[in-house]
């Protein structure tokens, strides 16, 4: 029969591989506690991941500043997808197989048939039609729920930086050196998998039919000639090799299940494009007096290494990503990119802060290539010669725009920051457009306590809260965050940490 934890075993092994979509969201622990702001509010080392400008916006007595390492991780079932797996391995197809096996108190149709068709008596056929009607049940259940699941998305970010920041308010500069890595994934269940597990029914249901035409027919002794042997994917009749009357009562017992009915050879297969950005970036930035108001622009000049990859596999034997057959479809680009961002400090104290940034301006367009798809044979090895092609498809990272405004008080700092066009999404994902709030207490400049709320405005119920914590004990700062999704945690979450240097 079907293997218990297919589907579970399929999820498992995406959500073990790195997994994203293409949000605005840096991955730096600060501002991941602060509901992922940081337009208006990053701080020295910070900025030139959310807004270069900022580099020129700090205080005249701060020196360079060291972020290393950063690393934040980043996983969103939006659809749930996990849950239902794990309903179908535990519940759903065990039913399956219990309704066709006769296990955990069911009739079992191999067993009602293998009666039935022995000896076809009233007794016989009513405890047939009963195990149909489990069958019936166990079936539909199965095949809504896989249904459900299809094309549902897993979905994450995976980043680790390196930043080195020299603030000053006539030449800033910042070196920053990145890498973000993903995959997005989904199970597609076959149109011929759902004919398959849905004609269970009328199939036998067919074959009761036939079985009571031949006992009319040798009843009848041959005056009534036999039925035309049906065609099915269900029952095997190839047991039934007479044309004879005399002798159909007896071969009528050799009918059963078949074995794409007994052990299916599915159909449905597992989707994964994964790709890779590294990138190195130069940021400048400069403040400027312009009529009386003092304003700041940056700029981060950065070479990106674009890497794309395609994988498909059956579902059916499906335990992991292979590796070596991932790195096939490895598709390298390398080009050039911008960020631009610019910020103004106003107030009576200069506490408050408005910025805005582009970034990823000159945009890019990568390729993927087509994956195959092979059968496998007793050891699990592809058999070449059975390959069918998915469709490649492009990777986009497309330009974003970001502002936001921010209160920087002396133990006190608030953010708000808005995505101001909706970006898209890499693969199977959801679209995103951000709204962030965040907020940090600093306690004697030795530990700062935040939190933050953020809402994806191209989505429904897809809202994150965030806390985190910081020391700062004579410039070395340690920072850790969390994320979730209040409502339903699985849906999203996240974690970031990161060692800095401030002088």
């Amino acid at each position: 029969m079907m293997k218990r934890s297919l589907l579970a075993v399929a999820v498992t092994a995406l959500t073990s591989q790195a997994v994203y979509a293409a949000p605005y969201m840096p991955m730096d622990a600060r501002g991941l506690a602060m509901g992922n702001t940081g337009v208006a509010s990053a701080k020295r080392a910070h900025a030139p991941a959310y807004n270069p400008s900022l580099l020129a916006q700090g205080s005249e007595k701060d020196d360079f500043a060291l972020l290393f390492p950063q690393l934040g991780v980043q996983v969103a079932d939006e659809e749930e997808m996990i849950d239902e797996a794990e309903l179908l391995s535990d519940e759903i197809i065990p039913r399956f197989e219990d309704a066709i096996e006769g296990n955990g108190g069911f009739i079992g149709l191999e067993s009602a048939l293998d009666n039935f068709t022995s000896n076809p008596s009233s007794g016989n056929l009513s405890s047939l039609e009963a195990s149909l009607g489990e069958v019936q049940q166990s079936v539909t259940e199965l095949d809504d729920s896989l249904k459900n699941i299809s094309g549902n998305p897993l979905s994450a970010n995976l980043g680790l930086n390196f930043a080195l920041a020299i603030p000053s308010k006539k030449f800033a500069a910042a070196l920053s050196v990145g890498g973000s890595a993903g995959v997005s994934g989904r199970v597609k269940y076959s149109q011929a998998d759902s004919d398959l597990f849905t004609s269970y029914v009328p199939e036998v249901q067919e074959l009761v039919d036939f079985v009571n035409e031949v006992n009319t027919s040798v009843n009848s002794g041959g005056s009534i000639p036999l039925p035309e042997v049906p065609t099915s994917n269900i029952v095997d009749y190839s047991g039934f090799i007479t044309d004879s009357p005399a002798t159909a009562g007896a071969t009528v017992s050799n009918i059963g299940l078949s074995d794409a009915a007994s052990d299916p050879d599915l159909t449905s297969s597992v989707q994964v494009v994964a790709y890779a950005i590294a990138d190195v970036g130069i940021s400048f930035a400069r403040e400027f007096d312009i009529k009386g108001e003092k304003v700041a622009f940056g700029i981060t000049p950065k070479l990106q290494k674009v890497s794309t990859f395609h994988y498909a596999d059956k579902i059916d034997g499906f335990d992991d990503v292979d590796e070596d057959t991932l790195k096939d479809t490895q598709q390298d680009y390398t080009r050039f990119n911008m960020d631009i961002g610019a910020s103004y400090r106003f107030g009576g104290s200069g506490k408050w802060m408005v910025g805005v940034v582009g970034k990823n301006l000159f945009g890019g367009s990568f390729d993927y290539e087509d994956a195959t798809v092979y059968e496998k044979d007793v050891n699990g090895d592809p058999i070449l010669s059975t390959g069918y092609s998915i469709e490649g498809g492009k990777v986009k990272l497309n330009p974003q725009f970001r502002a936001g405004v921010a209160y920087n008080g002396d133990w006190t700092s608030i953010a708000l920051d808005v995505d101001l066009v909706e970006n898209d999404p890499v693969a199977f994902e959801n679209a995103t457009q951000y709204a962030s709030l965040g907020v940090e207490l600093d306690v004697f400049s030795f530990l700062q306590l935040r939190a933050g709320y953020r809402t994806n405005m191209s989505a429904s119920d897809a809202n994150v809260a965030s806390i985190g914590l910081g020391l700062s004990p004579f410039g070395v700062h340690l920072d850790i965050a969390a994320m979730a999704n209040p409502s339903k945690p699985e849906k999203e979450a996240g974690v970031a940490m990161e060692l800095g240097f401030y002088f």
